[in-house]
């Protein structure tokens, strides 16, 4: 059992307290008498040693051990000084009961009641009076709740931390996810530059050798293969341009990049077809909407392949007006007809959507699979419908 005492301002406190409660309950009449200054001072030294305890040292058994000592000196006095101490002496124990910090849910309530039992006895012998001890029972209950709460409000200040790291850590477990699945995405864009374009290029290569040959002797031909020189040409800048496009280390095309890369693993380890789709992505995602749009479609990518028993799905991610959408469809199992109860994780990135300004429905397909629709707020400016702040 533990006491609320570990910090020096507290220990004061509790100090004063017992001081003060000494100087109440101490007859008057005896402030003269040496043996009964000392016997108050011997109590007293009692409370204070145990209120400076150390909290380790403290136990359901030293409690008792102590409360049974203070009544074998109560009534050694008492054989003295019939009329001293009385049961208020015992009322610091209570205190002491009240305040423990453990001890099971029941430590507290029989310390508690093994000091109103003596109390009770005290006020037995003295003449027995309801209201002290009444008193005596809303004391204890009412530190007894001044200190539960004080310790649920501990509990609930350490679990708040506990969960803002455990935040903290799943915000960088979800931007390094982000960015493997980008660099996967990248990767894949490097293969086909260098798959599709080095195989045009060495189109153009011979085209231009075998142009070479045909000038001067038939120019009609040769006009032919300069406009076929030309449409290969510019198939390849297209492509160079789409990729500068998605391959930009600029982390504005991070999110897209994420999310069109997260699709490439799914499709890749599993036998669901997904196409990916994007359209008017202009203006640059703050850093919060890129995770969680991330979140949303591995919730929704793993549900798909563990529930719907799909073939097919569409990724769609979209900009229009204000909003950032993504749009999830499959061809899986669920009707209409049928309840839908989103699971743990669905719920939780509902939240995380509202939480951001945003909103996340579903929507049953004819004739059957299902909807996922995530809209997030876009903000802009007057200039150029930028926005401020870090992107992702």
């Amino acid at each position: 059992m533990e006491i609320v005492r570990s910090f020096p301002a507290a220990r004061a406190a509790h100090l004063l307290f017992l001081v003060g409660w000494f100087l109440l309950i101490f007859p008057k009449e005896r402030a003269a008498d040496l043996p009964a200054l000392l016997i108050a001072l011997l109590l007293l030294s009692g409370y204070a040693f145990l209120v400076l305890l150390p909290a380790r040292l403290w136990s359901r058994e030293r409690y008792l051990g102590g409360l049974l000592l203070l009544l074998a000196v109560t009534l050694g006095s008492r054989l003295l000084y019939p009329d001293f101490p009385d049961h208020r002496i015992f009322w610091p124990f209570l205190y002491l009961a009240a305040t423990a910090e453990s001890g099971g849910k029941r430590g507290p309530a029989v310390l508690a009641a093994a000091t109103l039992t003596i109390i009770t006895g005290m006020l037995l012998l003295d003449g027995f009076s309801f209201g002290a001890w009444l008193a005596a029972f809303l004391v204890y209950g009412t530190l007894r709740s001044q200190a539960l709460l004080r310790k649920a409000h501990r509990t609930n200040r350490e679990q708040l931390r506990q969960l803002e790291a455990a935040h903290a850590e799943l915000y960088r477990s979800s931007v390094q996810a982000m960015g493997y699945a980008a660099l996967t995405e990248r990767t894949r864009l490097a293969r086909d530059i260098h798959d599709g374009l080095g195989h045009r290029l060495t189109s153009l290569i011979v085209q231009l050798q075998a142009l070479r040959l045909t000038i001067g002797r038939d120019a009609t031909k040769s006009a032919e293969m300069v406009e076929d020189l030309l449409d290969t040409a510019r198939q390849g800048m297209q492509e160079v341009r789409m990729a500068v496009k998605e391959w930009s280390d600029d982390d504005s095309r991070l999110g897209a990049a994420a999310l069109k890369g997260l699709v490439s693993q799914t499709e890749a380890r599993t036998r669901l077809a997904i196409r990916y789709e994007e359209r008017e992505l202009l203006t640059p995602w703050p850093e919060e909407h890129g995770i969680i749009l991330y979140r949303v479609l591995q919730e929704a990518l793993t549900n798909i392949l563990k529930h719907a028993e799909a073939k097919q799905a569409v990724v769609r991610v979209e900009e229009a007006g204000r909003e950032l959408t993504l749009t999830v469809r499959d061809d899986g199992s669920y009707r209409a007809q049928e309840p839908l109860e989103p699971g743990f994780g669905l719920r939780g990135m509902k939240e995380r959507c509202e939480a951001a300004g945003g909103r996340l429905v579903f929507r049953a397909l004819s004739p059957h699979g299902l909807e996922l629709e995530t809209r997030l707020p876009l903000a802009h400016d007057d200039e150029g419908e930028r926005y401020h702040g870090r992107t992702g």
